[in-house]
């Protein structure tokens, strides 16, 4: 079919798999915003993998005398918000898989099948998680430094302590997201995300277009205790220098919570 994922990005050692699919809704598409992350993902990969490596460290520290699988203390939980296609996931994936112990990818239902799509279309490096039986079938004919991808429904700001997706949905060491604020009435459910799905430590990375996400988000989001720092322009692809968007990092102020 047209939609078929066809090889579109390419990583250290990866082709990265992946088509859009509009018929699904606006987040089937590709935005100028997830694109520059996806670039970002692949083109400053040190860069975020060293501060991925100074979050591991700093896990392994908060964490003497707990018992832990070593798995968990070398490696981090990471979460994507309003993926819509699920590239965002491959991209991160394909470059610091390694430090990756698993991944989960949420969206509202009807995105999940073109999520699933994509993740599948990339199982040289990911392996989507379903029921038990299957996932030991697929661990069995899959590579085992494959990154445990589960792709789930969430809707922002709802928590329902029964369903599967919160089980799935604990706390996360790294938190990401495009075009996620485009409208006022997301920013109070998306926050409430954020502070549910992250810890002290948690780095939440997001880009939204400036147009179309007011300067009340960002007020919103030091109301909650969040402080946010717009990453600079040269750490950007050429292409997306001085754009009408901006990737932000997000972290807990702990000067709030005194």
């Amino acid at each position: 079919t047209n939609n078929e994922p066809k090889p579109f990005l390419q990583s250290n050692q990866n082709t990265i798999y992946f088509s859009e699919n509009w018929e699904v809704g606006i987040g089937g598409g590709l935005w100028s915003t997830g694109l520059s992350l996806s670039k970002l993902f692949l083109h400053q990969s040190n860069l975020l993998r060293l501060n991925i490596q100074r979050l591991i460290l700093t896990k392994k520290n908060s964490w003497d005398g707990v018992e832990e699988s070593e798995n968990c203390k070398h490696k981090i939980k990471a979460l994507e918000l309003g993926s819509g296609n699920g590239l965002l996931s491959c991209c991160l994936a394909s470059t610091v898989g390694d430090l990756l112990d698993e991944l989960v990818v949420t969206d509202l239902a009807d995105h999940l099948d073109l999520m699933r799509q994509t993740v599948n279309a990339n199982s040289h490096f990911l392996t989507l998680q379903t029921d038990e039986k299957e996932n030991k079938d697929r661990e069995d004919n899959s590579n085992l430094e494959n990154v445990k991808c589960y792709v789930t429904e969430h809707t922002w700001g709802e928590f329902d302590d029964i369903s599967t997706q919160s089980k799935l949905l604990g706390k996360f060491d790294f938190i990401f997201g495009s075009d996620v604020a485009y409208r006022d009435y997301l920013h109070d459910p998306l926050i409430s995300s954020l502070d549910r799905l992250s810890h002290e430590n948690t780095i939440i990375l997001i880009g939204v277009t400036m147009t179309d996400t007011k300067p009340i988000f960002f007020s919103s989001l030091r109301k909650a205790g969040f402080r946010y720092e717009r990453i600079p322009d040269h750490l950007m692809s050429e292409e997306f220098r001085g754009a009408t968007f901006g990737l932000f990092v997000i972290q807990r102020d702990r000067k709030t919570k005194n």
